[in-house]
């Protein structure tokens, strides 16, 4: 599996954790926003790997 696809399949299973937690009880809503709104753009980065790392940054594509 290329490093795209199994970091695509890692974030659709976070994705799909995150969603579980988000439905128990006892879930918090400040961790669900703000981790769903980094796998959201980890998510982004995957399909767009020419809008990551914006032009002018080197990290963390700094050696392709």
């Amino acid at each position: 599996m290329c490093s795209t696809c199994a970091d695509l399949s890692i974030t659709s299973a976070l994705i799909s954790d995150l969603s579980d937690y988000a439905n128990t009880p006892d879930a918090d809503p400040e961790f669900v926003e703000v981790a769903a709104y980094g796998l959201a753009v980890a998510l982004y980065g995957a399909y767009e790997p020419a809008m990551y790392p914006p032009p002018g940054h080197g990290y963390p594509r700094s050696n392709r």
